[in-house]
């Protein structure tokens, strides 16, 4: 086991190194967006985070650098505006490079059958192995935003501007499905499993793609010309710089708002986020659907209207500030998984949440009703 946690955190942490590659010297400590702390910034929270749960707290070994420790913490008493001020990369890759040396040697000597939860089957291991793996998607968020701050045009042709999608709907019989997860390494949100029944409902097979985004733009009210840019075709900012968008693509860059609307626009609506993994894995718990869903991971993370609120029975764990400070109503469960979302995360059970009015994300919908 434990050679196999040592080989994911490689091969996660290699990805890492291969996105701090990407960012420019000049945006290592700039913020590009209030949303966001730097990019560099993401880089030493993860280590920091690593060591802190696997050294600190399962070990009981004091941090390896106090002021590095807070420099790269997410707390109030470090805010934003103050995570400007980190080190250089050469000192953010060395930084990585000793806690995961700490963290592993450590590894090494855990005893991973001992009843304390962060040393059992290696947990507080795997917590920093999918904590990393999040922050890798937000790197690539500010990757995208670092290039439309830059603001370069796009060097290639837009494409063919029409659809070869073909939308159909789903109808999902009433019936049980067991919600959450089991697994040891689920988060805390994602816990306890459940049992409900669900009524019927019909579900999009696909999710809504650019093409059918520009149709609602055309017909909702997007009108006004000094909002639009000179050119032709359409183009999105990706990590490595803009790109002509593809019109079957799934939309991504939404609001809930955004996708509230949408639906409405539509005749349709959100699905609830229950309706949205019933329908993603079916009756039988397999990974994929029975129901004939497709892309229910890997393209979009997709808004529900359903809000983050923690299942009956839910404990805070490891720390309240995962979860439990989120769950008071102001923000709303996306589902699925994004084109950057590392594929231990791309489960049925994973709920992602934001406030309703952040679109800076791989966020898309898909429609229901």
């Amino acid at each position: 086991m434990k050679e196999r946690i040592a080989e994911r955190m490689a091969i996660a942490r290699k990805r890492t190194l291969d996105l701090l590659d990407l960012v420019p010297d000049e945006f290592l400590r700039q913020r590009v967006h209030d949303f966001y702390s730097p990019v560099g910034w993401h880089f030493g929270h993860i280590g920091m985070t690593e060591e802190h749960w696997t050294v600190v707290r399962a070990m009981g070994q004091a941090p390896m650098d106090e002021a590095l420790s807070f420099r790269f913490a997410n707390l109030p008493e470090n805010p934003k505006d103050d995570r400007t001020q980190i080190p250089d990369r050469a000192a953010i890759v060395e930084y990585l490079r000793q806690t995961r040396e700490r963290s592993l040697s450590l590894l090494a000597d855990a005893r991973l059958d001992d009843a304390q939860p962060l040393l059992r089957d290696g947990y507080a291991w795997e917590f920093a192995l999918q904590h990393e793996m999040q922050h890798q998607e937000s790197i690539l968020e500010l990757l995208c935003l670092i290039h439309q701050a830059i603001g370069a045009p796009c060097s290639e042709p837009g494409m063919e501007w029409r659809s070869g999608v073909e939308h159909s709907w789903i109808t999902v019989p009433e019936g049980e499905t067991e919600f959450g997860s089991r697994d040891s390494f689920a988060y805390d949100n994602e816990r306890p499993a459940f049992v409900a029944r669900i009524d019927e409902f019909q579900i999009s097979r696909l999710p809504v793609t650019n093409y059918d985004w520009t149709l609602f733009m055309a017909d909702s009210g997007h009108r006004r010309p000094e909002y639009w840019l000179d050119g032709d075709g359409w183009f999105a900012y990706s990590p490595s710089g803009p790109r002509p968008l593809h019109p079957d693509e799934p939309v991504m860059g939404i609001s809930w708002y955004d996708a509230e609307a949408y639906a409405r626009w539509a005749s349709a609506r959100l699905p609830t986020e229950f309706e949205w993994e019933r329908a993603a894995h079916g009756a039988d718990n397999e990974p994929a659907s029975a129901f004939g869903l497709l892309e229910g991971a890997g393209g979009a993370w997709e808004w529900t209207s359903s809000k983050f609120l923690p299942y009956e029975g839910f404990v805070a764990y490891p720390y309240d500030g995962y979860s439990k400070e989120h769950m008071d109503g102001s923000c709303y469960v996306c589902r699925g998984g994004s084109w950057a979302t590392a594929r231990p995360i791309l489960r049925c059970s994973f709920r992602n949440w934001y406030v309703p009015t952040y679109r800076q994300g791989f966020l898309g919908l898909r429609l229901a009703r």
